[in-house]
């Protein structure tokens, strides 16, 4: 009885995260470039491509580099599931819980970008997630490759 009852927990639970994801590519929220000049002027330090998780769609180019002199993470020619509070993360392992926070999400496609915080070293992270707090579920993730030159 207990192993049914969890089974239908489980059951209504994945129905109920699909209706969200399917609600959320919907929700009307605008979106708008940010900074669009900066797409292509940056010296990209590592890059690598997006993709979804758990059943959410994600793409576009996760890069690290300098901009006007400062360290700057940039997620470009993005398409991404809208999520009412999608947060981005550079992560060692795609393991958030440790990562940099490196703000809200504000737009689901074209380019945007993240001001490293003041200490930190890109090269002690692999990847990039998106999480949705809301939902307390990753959209997206993306691995860097070896770093550029």
């Amino acid at each position: 009885m207990k192993m049914m009852r969890n089974l239908w927990i489980a059951m209504v639970s994945l129905a109920l995260l699909g209706w969200v994801a399917s609600c959320a590519g919907t929700n009307g929220m605008m979106d708008k470039k940010m900074d669009a000049g900066m797409h292509g002027a940056m010296d990209g330090k590592m890059n690598d491509m997006l993709m979804g998780s758990d059943g959410h769609h994600a793409s576009g180019k996760v890069a690290v580099g300098m901009h006007m002199n400062k360290q700057v993470l940039t997620l470009s020619d993005i398409e991404v599931d809208k999520v009412p509070d999608g947060y981005v993360y550079l992560t060692k392992d795609a393991d958030r819980m440790h990562g940099v926070e490196m703000g809200m999400l504000k737009q689901f496609s074209g380019t945007v970008s993240f001001d490293l915080p003041a200490g930190v070293d890109p090269d002690d992270y692999d990847s990039v997630v998106i999480w949705c707090r809301q939902f307390n579920v990753e959209i997206g993730r993306a691995y860097f490759s070896k770093k550029m030159i």
